[in-house]
């Protein structure tokens, strides 16, 4: 029997999150910073009115960043502080305890995730560098939550300074490879095999921006 559309998305989520190591998240972090933006400041983002729809092309934009992690680099990083070093650990941690639970680790991602998101998009709607501050922060911060239920601020503080410290990586002149070449064609964006792919149950066809 064939494994359907929807089966498929979820088996490469399952391995992309087994896979993911801590020398491989701070490329995962730029690639997801960069398809944020991307997307933020695409035509796929109406500025208002924000659905389900919008925060299901973020959420894709995660699980594309963290497949292409496995094969860039970044030639620069922020420096890491004891702060970020234990969120980072927190949020591999929760990765792997994700994918131990299969299919429904997956839906309890999401679930966090879409929630999340479209918070972000609809209280920041007038300031797109807010928007992706927020929806950076949270894309990794529901991942390292894992399986548990409760809140760490701690946790949430290092992914919040990883967020400043690649703002000051990219201020201070570092420039992505991929920089000039088509959006479908950049890690983590729409063209990769995981940025196609759409929570929610829209299909894998949903989410192309």
């Amino acid at each position: 029997m064939t494994a359907t559309s929807d089966e498929a998305w979820e088996h490469d989520i399952i391995r992309g999150l087994t896979a993911l190591t801590g020398d491989e998240l701070p490329a995962c972090e730029i690639v997801l910073l960069d398809a944020i933006v991307d997307w933020l400041f695409s035509p796929s983002n109406p500025g208002s009115g924000y659905g389900e729809e919008h925060a299901g092309q973020l959420v894709s934009r995660l699980f594309a960043a963290i497949d292409a992690s496995r094969r860039f680099a970044p030639a620069q990083r922020p420096d890491v502080t004891d702060e970020i070093a234990a969120a980072r650990a927190r949020v591999v941690d929760g990765a792997h305890e994700l994918a131990k639970q299969g299919s429904p680790g997956v839906n309890l991602l999401v679930s966090r995730l879409m929630p999340a998101v479209l918070a972000e998009l609809e209280n920041n709607a007038e300031e797109r560098g807010k928007q992706a501050r927020g929806v950076f922060v949270y894309l990794l911060y529901a991942t390292s939550i894992g399986t548990r239920d409760t809140h760490d601020q701690a946790v949430l503080d290092g992914i919040s300074a990883v967020a400043t410290g690649w703002d000051g990586v990219l201020r201070g002149g570092y420039v992505l490879p991929w920089r000039g070449v088509a959006p479908e064609d950049r890690p983590g964006g729409p063209g990769s095999p995981e940025g196609q792919g759409s929570p929610g149950g829209q299909g894998p066809s949903e989410g192309q921006g």
